[in-house]
């Protein structure tokens, strides 16, 4: 679906490049364009309970913009130059999953809610309080503009399981 894979793109391990706003507005709308429709596409072939996010790496733009679906009808969640401000102190360990590696999911540690300032197209700064999944989808993202994977977060005693197994856990309700 033309979604960047670990191992096989160097990109998903680096951190990417601001855009200029609003002088680069215009480049802006275009990688968010690419990631609403890479976005759809993958929706229309599988479903997300939790919602879903996907980050400019992931489609091979070394440029920071993100999205995020929610679970409800609201459309995607933009994200332009996010940076997290502030995080809670208390965190919880849910496994997550990634499109760029698809068939496997892992437990990290995330905080329950985050504050995360981005801009508008026109560069005017924002200032966002995520809490509970959509903290987590909207760290994921984030982590993925600055070059981390969700792998790479992980407990050293912990490993990367199968669908097939996550889904077969209690857990697997609970993202």
């Amino acid at each position: 679906m033309g979604i960047a894979q670990r191992d096989e793109d160097p990109l998903l391990g680096k951190p990417s490049v601001e855009f200029t706003l609003p002088t680069e507005a215009r480049a802006a709308r275009q990688v968010v364009a690419r990631l609403r429709a890479t976005a759809a596409e993958v929706r229309r072939i599988h479903s997300f309970r939790g919602g879903m996010g996907l980050a400019a790496p992931q489609i091979g733009v070394g440029r920071r913009a993100a999205i995020v679906c929610t679970p409800d009808a609201r459309g995607p969640i933009v994200l332009l130059n996010p940076r997290v401000v502030d995080r809670s102190a208390a965190d919880d360990v849910r496994f997550e999953g990634c499109l760029s590696f698809f068939d496997v999911r892992g437990r990290v540690r995330r905080p329950v809610h985050l504050v995360v300032e981005d801009q508008a197209w026109d560069g005017t700064p924002r200032t966002t309080r995520f809490n509970g999944s959509l903290a987590r989808l909207v760290a994921h993202e984030i982590d993925h503009l600055d070059g981390v994977l969700y792998c790479d977060l992980m407990a050293a005693t912990d490993r990367l399981i199968p669908v097939e197994d996550y889904r077969a856990t209690e857990a697997a309700g609970n993202y």
